[in-house]
C-alpha cells in the first residue's frame, strides 16, 4: 500500500511566516478601523479598502494556518499544542464571519457580526457597500475555512476536493492580482458589488499557498518538493511556466498602449514570444533530463562493473589476482597510458606492485614510489581523498613522487588511496601523458573500483593474516599435542605403578599386621590364664592400633578404586536409601535418639552403590558428631539450583572452626581427637570423590557448638532414564 506524502518540512517556515503576516495586516487593518486612520486599511486610492470583517477574516485564516503548521511538531511546546487546540475553533469562526457576511448579501440588509467590529461614525462611514466585503472574498474564505476543518482522515476523495478547491481559489486570487497589474477592473470586481482589494487579494494569494503547502492531508507540494525526476522537472517549469506569460503579456500590453502596435499585431506577437519562451523552456529542461540520463546511465555502468568485479573477486584468495581483476574493469572504463596497484606492508615500510599495465594502445610503465612519497604528495598536493593533478607541469611542490612522476613524462596524474579500517593499505594509481586526461566521470569510475578494490584486499589481507596465524596454532597446538600424549603417557605410567606400589603396599601391609592379630590373639588367652590389668589394657590398646591400621588401609584402597570404578546409570530414589542407611546408624547406635527430616525430592541418575557411599558417609558424620548434643536432629533436603540437584545434610552437632574448612575433605585430616570422636578422616574424602565423579561440588558450613552443613551438587544426574546407562 502507497504511503501518502505528507507536507513537506522544509516550507513549514514559509507557512508559518505567511501565517503572521496575515495576522499583522488584519491586527493593522482593524487597527486603522478603530482609530480612523485610513491608511492602515487603504494602501492605495483607488484600489479597493481592506474592510473590516475581511480583516478579521485574515486573522482568523492565518491563526489556522498556523495551527496546521503546528501538527508538524506536536512536540514543540506549550504555544505549539496551544495553536493546535485553536485551529478548529479559528477556522469555525472564520467560516461564521464569511457566512453572515453572504447572508447579509442575501437578505440585502447590513446584518451580522461586521457592524459590531469598528465605530459607526462618519469618519469610518462608507458611501457604497458599507461594512461588506467582496462576495468573491466572501466565498473563498467560506471555501478555505471548510477546507481548514478538522473532517475525518478516511475521506480520502473529499480531501482531494478540498485541494482541488483551494488550488481554484488560489487561481482566482491569483486573476485578481493580474487584473490589477493589468489594470482590468472586470477581474477583480463583480457588477453592482464592492471590489477586491489588492492587499485583499495578494493575502488571498499567499494564504492559499500556504495551506496547500502545511495541510497534513494536501500532497501537492509534497509532490512538487519530491526529490525525484518528476519533482525536480516541476520546480525547473512550473514557475517559468507562471511568471513568463504573465511578464510577456504585460510588457506587449504597455506597448500597445502607447501605440506601438494595435491589438491584432499585439496578440500575434504574444503568440510568437510564448512559442519561443516555451521553446527555448522545453529545450533546457530536455538538455538538463539528457544530462541526468547520462550521468545515471554512467553511474549504472559502474554500479555493474563494481558487481562484476565483486562477482569476480569473490572466490579470488590472492592479492595479485584481485588486483590484476580490478585493473582489468579499470581498463574498459578509464582511458589512461598506465595503471597501476601497489600495496604496501603494515609491518614495515616496504611495498608490493600488485598489478600494472597500459590502458591504450602506448607502452608506458607505471612506476612504483615509496610509501613515504605517497603520504607526502597526500598531504601537500591532494584532498587526503585522492590526488587528482590534470597538469602536474604546472603544479608548484617538489615532493619525491612527484619529482620522479615529471622525470617519467607522466602529465595527468590520479592517485586514489586504497584504505582499510585503521591503515593505508596501498594506492591505485592512472597515469597519461596528456594534459587534464581524466574527468569527473573518470574519477568516480576510478573511485568506485578503487573502493571496492580496497575491501577486497583489505579481505584478502586479513584472509593472509588469518592462514599464517592458523598455520602457526596448528604447528603450536601439534607440539603441544606430542607434548601432552607424552605427558599422559608418563602418567598412564605413574598411575599404573602406584596401583601396584598401593596394591603391593597393602599387601606387604596386611601381612604383618594379620601376624600381630594372631599374636594378639595368643597374648590375650594368656592373659586370661594369668590375669593382669595393666597387660590387659596394652593388649587391647595394641588390638585397637591393627584394626585402626586395617581401616586406614581398607580406606586408602576405597579412595583409590573410586577414581578407576565403572559408573552405572540408573535411577536412584535417595529418599528410600537415606531411610536405609538411617536404620543401619539407628542399629548401631541404639542409645542415640536423633530427630531426623528427610526430603530428597524425585529420583535421580546416579550409580546406587556410590549414592549409597555418599550417603553414608555424610549421614554417618552427622550422627557420629551429633552424639554429645541433648537434642540431636538430622536433616536431609533437596533445593533447587541452575547447576543441577543440590542437597543439604545439616545437623545440631559440635561443629568445627571455619579456618580449617580448607582441609576438610584432605583424607585422614580430622577436626577431633580420637578419644572425643572416633575415625579415621576418610570419610569426607570419600564424599568429596563421589561428588566429583558426577561433575559436582561440595561445601560445608559450621558455627563451633552450633552444627554443621554439608551441601553438594550433582549435575550429571539431574535426569532420570527409564534404561540403564554404563559410561566410563
Amino acid at each position: 500500500m502507497a504511503v501518502r506524502p505528507g507536507p513537506p518540512l522544509a516550507l513549514m517556515p514559509f507557512a508559518r511566516a505567511i501565517a503572521a503576516l496575515c495576522v499583522a495586516v488584519g491586527v493593522t487593518a482593524l487597527i486603522g478601523w478603530w482609530l480612523s486612520f485610513p491608511i492602515l486599511h487603504n494602501l492605495v486610492p483607488g484600489l479597493g479598502t481592506l474592510k473590516p470583517n475581511t480583516a478579521l477574516c485574515f486573522v482568523l485564516g492565518g491563526l489556522s494556518l498556523a495551527g496546521l503548521a503546528a501538527h508538524s511538531r506536536p512536540n514543540g511546546g506549550v504555544f505549539s499544542r496551544l495553536l493546535i487546540r485553536l485551529q478548529p475553533i479559528a477556522a469555525t469562526l472564520l467560516l461564521l464571519v464569511t457566512g453572515t457576511t453572504l447572508f447579509s448579501y442575501a437578505v440585502r440588509a447590513p446584518v451580522g457580526i461586521d457592524l459590531l467590529l469598528v465605530p459607526h461614525d462618519p469618519p469610518n462611514r462608507l458611501s457604497l457597500f458599507p461594512w461588506r466585503m467582496s462576495p468573491i472574498s466572501a466565498i473563498s474564505f467560506s471555501l478555505l475555512a471548510i477546507t481548514m476543518l478538522p473532517w475525518p482522515a478516511r475521506l480520502t476523495r473529499l480531501w482531494l476536493a478540498m485541494e482541488v478547491m483551494v488550488l481554484l481559489i488560489s487561481v482566482s486570487a491569483f486573476i485578481m492580482v493580474l487584473g490589477y497589474a493589468y489594470e482590468a477592473a472586470s477581474l477583480y470586481s463583480l457588477p453592482g458589488f464592492s471590489v477586491v482589494a489588492l492587499h485583499t487579494a495578494l493575502g488571498l494569494l499567499v494564504l492559499t499557498k500556504a495551506v496547500l503547502t502545511v495541510h497534513p492531508r494536501f500532497v501537492l507540494a509534497a509532490q512538487i518538493m519530491a526529490p525525484d525526476q518528476a519533482g525536480a522537472e516541476t520546480r525547473r517549469l512550473l514557475p517559468a511556466a507562471i511568471a513568463l506569460p504573465c511578464i510577456i503579456g504585460w510588457l506587449l500590453l504597455q506597448g500597445q498602449r502607447r501605440g506601438f502596435y494595435d491589438a491584432e499585431l499585439g496578440l500575434a506577437m504574444l503568440t510568437a514570444v510564448n512559442m519561443l519562451v516555451f521553446s527555448m523552456l522545453i529545450w533546457w529542461n530536455s538538455h538538463i533530463v539528457r544530462r541526468s540520463d547520462q550521468a545515471l546511465l554512467a553511474h549504472l555502468r559502474r554500479v555493474e562493473a563494481v558487481a562484476e568485479l565483486d562477482r569476480a573477486i569473490l572466490g579470488m584468495r590472492s592479492t595479485r589476482e584481485i588486483a590484476g581483476k580490478a585493473l582489468d574493469h579499470l581498463r574498459r572504463m578509464v582511458p589512461c597510458a598506465g595503471a597501476s596497484v601497489i600495496v604496501f606492508d603494515r609491518h614495515s615500510s616496504a611495498h608490493r606492485l600488485l598489478a600494472a599495465g597500459t590502458c591504450g594502445a602506448t607502452n608506458f610503465i607505471p612506476r612504483v614510489h615509496s610509501v613515504a612519497s605517497y603520504e607526502e604528495a597526500l598531504r601537500d598536493v591532494g584532498s587526503g581523498q585522492a590526488i587528482l593533478l590534470g597538469e602536474l607541469r604546472a603544479v608548484d611542490s617538489n615532493t619525491e613522487l612527484l619529482e620522479e612522476l615529471r622525470r617519467a613524462g607522466v602529465v595527468s596524474y590520479a592517485g586514489l588511496p586504497l584504505r582499510g579500517e585503521q591503515h593505508l593499505l596501498g594506492m591505485l594509481e592512472l597515469i597519461d601523458a596528456r594534459p587534464h586526461c581524466f574527468n569527473d566521470e573518470h574519477i568516480q569510475a576510478a573511485h568506485s573500483i578503487a573502493d571496492q578494490l580496497a575491501i577486497a584486499l583489505q579481505q584478502a589481507l586479513l584472509r593472509e593474516d588469518i592462514e599464517r596465524h592458523t598455520a602457526s596454532l596448528e604447528r603450536r597446538v601439534a607440539e603441544r599435542t606430542r607434548e601432552l600424549q607424552a605427558m599422559n603417557q608418563e602418567l598412564t605410567f605413574a598411575n599404573r605403578d602406584l596401583e601396584e606400589f598401593t596394591a603391593s603396599a597393602a599387601h606387604d601391609l596386611r601381612a604383618p599386621l594379620n601376624g600381630m592379630a594372631g599374636h594378639c590373639g595368643l597374648l590375650q588367652a594368656m592373659i586370661e590364664q594369668h590375669p593382669d590389668a595393666a597387660a590387659s589394657r596394652h593388649m587391647e590398646r595394641i588390638d585397637a592400633s591393627v584394626r585402626r591400621m586395617n581401616d586406614v588401609i581398607d580406606g586408602m584402597l576405597g579412595l583409590a578404586q573410586l577414581t578407576k570404578i565403572e559408573l552405572t546409570r540408573r535411577p536412584v530414589d535417595l529418599n528410600l536409601v537415606a531411610s536405609e542407611v538411617i536404620q543401619e546408624l539407628q542399629q548401631q547406635y541404639p542409645d542415640h535418639r536423633v530427630r531426623f527430616q528427610i526430603d530428597c525430592g524425585a529420583p535421580i541418575c546416579a550409580d546406587p552403590r556410590l549414592m549409597r557411599s555418599l550417603l553414608v558417609n555424610l549421614l554417618g558424620n552427622a550422627w557420629k558428631y551429633t552424639t554429645h548434643t541433648d537434642f540431636p536432629s538430622v536433616t536431609l533436603v533437596r533445593k533447587e539450583d541452575p547447576g543441577g540437584p543440590l542437597f543439604v545434610v545439616r545437623d545440631n552437632g559440635v561443629g568445627f572452626d571455619m579456618n580449617f574448612a580448607q582441609h576438610l575433605f584432605e583424607p585422614f585430616r580430622r577436626m577431633h581427637t580420637l578419644s572425643e570422636f572416633p575415625g579415621v578422616g576418610i570419610g569426607l574424602a570419600t564424599a568429596a570423590r563421589i561428588v566429583q565423579r558426577y561433575g559436582g561440588r561440595i561445601w560445608a558450613d559450621s558455627t563451633v557448638g552450633q552444627g554443621s552443613s554439608f551441601h553438594f551438587t550433582l549435575p550429571e544426574a539431574a535426569a532420570t532414564h527409564d534404561e540403564p546407562v554404563t559410561t566410563d
